[in-house]
């Protein structure tokens, strides 16, 4: 099913619009104007049946459509009927059907036969939706003691596909946000929220090869923040780097207590597959404007099995933290700009039993290995990479030059070896002689490594390092490295000097 669309942003819409009360106010068609103007300025086309009893106002048949970027066809999603009421404090109730039908479908102009239709229920019990405050700025509050989304039927390019194909399903409990939307010359907006659990399961069937996958699982304690300003109106969705010259500038949270998952795949030509992984909490973090792109991640307390038709017993591991943190630019401009680049992976352990697959008989320390990584610098950036039309002109380079990399953070620690780092340098782009290949460095690293001599003797041992290969690495390590005067302990100082020499503890090796 090749034409699929972007996630629809419009699904976000009325369903997720939370907030606290304010004393003013406002009344049901305010209300709707806002959504609709919101809807229709981040281009979604809409028609609607409006309909008026007393100061209540009912709007059926609700229709929201797009085209993709690539105006490869139309996609259009379609709602039941919400009711906009009175209340007698000034605020405004909407109310939405206990089961709302939702229907999201789309085509391709070039090929018709290439379309899609899933009909889907957003079913929820006990909610409310309280909107408040003036028309200049909106404060929503929802709550609901359980909401659902489901599946209830998917058509792809004229085939049915039932619930023994393809089955979808997203539960929670116990929600409860507020969220405040704010008029000027932009549109700012500030959200937070709690959900006390969600479950999730998908499942989906080849029709031809027979093949399946189930993927089952479920988040408890879930926090949700964010704000930010979005343009009044987003002429082209697909050209982020015009949003955010235009003042698209946003930042999101989430984090949870915990989590678990399990995954089941039946293939009959390559043999069936499960993973199931648990965690202790973590949490995601995404932040975008016209300074900065920031992702991060962690999770904590991380746990990992996997069988596999071609292993005869399971692959066991975990972690006690994974994360990851990347920062860059998103524009271009005439100076260098702040970047950066983070991973953790603590505490990592793995079973006995992949343990005895190459060291049967515990030559190796079993403590948990560490690896950790933060690196910072600067990237004079050359071209806007998130304009679509710039990014297809964008040369194999890619869209800048790194000019200075400063690493704040190194451990490698395993198998009863330990390598640190730290050091800076800068680069010369326009030299790529000195280092042929590399733009030229300038600057210094500093390394330690405690425990290698032993490690190496104990893979030698164990047959994993050919003995001349163990050779050539003492001999490189005595070229690199000096003692420190404590036991199987090395330190190394690695200087790029502005001439192109590089030094290695004062020593010439280039």
């Amino acid at each position: 099913m090749p034409f699929m669309p972007r996630p629809a942003l419009g699904l976000a819409v009325p369903l997720c619009l939370l907030s606290q009360a304010a004393l003013a106010d406002l009344t049901p068609t305010e209300v709707w104007g806002d959504w609709r103007n919101y809807m229709e300025g981040m281009g979604y086309s809409i028609t609607a049946s409006e309909s008026s009893d007393g100061a209540d106002l009912e709007v059926s048949d609700l229709s929201m459509s797009f085209t993709p970027a690539d105006q490869s066809g139309t996609v259009t999603i379609s709602l039941g009927t919400l009711t906009f009421a009175q209340n007698n404090d000034g605020s405004v109730a909407v109310i939405l059907p206990q089961s709302l039908p939702i229907t999201i479908s789309g085509v391709n102009s070039a090929d018709p036969s290439e379309s899609f239709t899933m009909a889907m229920t957003y079913a929820q019990t006990g909610h409310s939706i309280r909107v408040s405050g003036t028309p200049e700025e909106m404060t929503y509050a929802y709550g609901a003691d359980t909401f659902a989304l489901t599946l209830d039927e998917l058509m792809a390019e004229g085939r049915a596909y039932g619930p023994e194909e393809a089955r979808f399903s997203v539960s929670g409990s116990a929600i409860d946000s507020t969220t405040t939307m704010s008029l000027g010359a932009a549109r700012g907006y500030d959200q937070a929220g709690r959900i006390g659990d969600l479950a999730y399961d998908i499942f989906i069937k080849d029709p031809e090869e027979g093949g399946q996958v189930t993927f089952t699982g479920g988040v408890a304690g879930i926090e949700i923040g964010g704000g930010g300003t979005i343009p009044l109106e987003i002429q082209d969705q697909a050209d982020m780097a015009a949003m955010l010259r235009a003042g698209f500038d946003v930042a999101g949270r989430m984090s949870y207590e915990s989590g678990s998952s399990q995954m089941q795949v039946s293939d009959p030509v390559d043999g069936d597959f499960s993973a199931e992984t648990s965690s202790a909490g973590g949490g995601l973090g995404v932040e975008i404007g016209a300074d900065r792109l920031l992702y991060e991640g962690a999770q904590q307390e991380l746990a990992m099995s996997v069988n596999a038709a071609d292993v005869p017993f399971p692959i066991q591991f975990s972690l006690g933290e994974a994360a990851f943190r990347l920062a860059g630019p998103t524009l271009s401009g005439s100076e260098p700009q702040d970047f950066g680049l983070a991973l953790t992976l603590g505490d990592f352990k793995m079973s006995d039993m992949i343990w005895g697959i190459f060291d049967p008989t515990g030559q190796l320390p079993r403590e948990a290995a560490t690896l950790a990584l933060d690196m910072t610098g600067k990237v004079q950036l050359d071209i806007d990479y998130l304009d679509p039309a710039a990014a297809a002109r964008m040369e194999p380079g890619g869209p800048g030059e790194v000019q200075e990399v400063e690493i704040n953070t190194l451990i490698l620690d395993a198998a009863g070896a330990r390598l640190e780092g730290s050091g800076a340098v800068t680069l010369d782009n326009e030299d790529l002689t000195t280092v042929p290949g590399m733009p030229k460095p300038v600057g210094q690293i500093n390394l330690a490594l405690q425990g290698g001599g032993a490690l190496i003797d104990k893979l030698v041992a164990m047959g994993l390092l050919p003995s001349e290969q163990a050779m050539g690495a003492r001999m490189m390590m005595g070229l690199f490295a000096v003692p420190t005067g404590e036991p199987d302990s090395l330190t190394s100082q690695i200087e790029f000097t502005e001439d192109g020499q590089i030094l290695a503890n004062g020593q010439r090796i280039k």
